[in-house]
């Protein structure tokens, strides 16, 4: 689950200096509960004075399980979003980073390398529905026996009402026949 870019050169230009990318992951990217495959997009990074914002834009196609009827189903997704890294070697001395410490950025590896993996992962998992559904219409499974209402429907009796006013109903018939 890695996209890796060696960003050496970019770390010894002037500070503004920038490089664009297209990227592609060949193998499925786990989501978890869902998976990603075909992730594609584009990277632009800017050295800056603590290290390199990477501002990116990408395509997935996931793979998800619908909330209501419990079938698979694929969907597309675009996110754009920018994130920091930070070196841990200094790219003049090749000692440890004096940069301030920062709890949000990601971090380069020792041999410069920029993995932007994770943060495609995290991007793609916050945009999923957290109630993902295969079609707005999707009319789910009968809650008695099971059937993907879906498909075809099923013979069950529908279910009793369980609203505290389901006794005034009767009512309402009796006034109905006068």
């Amino acid at each position: 689950m890695s996209i890796q870019f060696n960003v050496s050169q970019l770390l010894k230009s002037d500070v503004g200096g920038i490089r664009e990318y297209d990227f592609r992951m060949d193998e499925p990217l786990n989501l978890d509960d869902a998976i990603a495959t075909g992730v594609t997009g584009s990277v632009k990074f800017t050295l800056t004075n603590f290290g390199i914002l990477a501002a990116v834009r990408a395509h997935a196609d996931v793979l998800l399980t619908c909330a209501r009827c419990v079938e698979p189903f694929q969907s597309s997704m675009d996110v754009a979003f920018q994130e920091e890294y930070r070196p841990v070697i200094d790219i003049a001395t090749g000692l440890p980073s004096q940069l301030p410490p920062s709890d949000t950025a990601f971090e380069l590896s020792a041999n410069h390398m920029l993995d932007l993996g994770e943060a495609v992962r995290q991007q793609i998992l916050l945009g999923i529905e957290i109630i993902p559904l295969c079609t707005p219409e999707c009319k789910g499974l009968c809650p008695t026996c099971g059937t993907n209402l879906n498909i075809k429907r099923c013979n069950c009796p529908p279910p009793e009402s369980t609203s505290p006013f389901a006794a005034l109903q009767g009512l309402l018939a009796d006034v109905e026949t006068r």
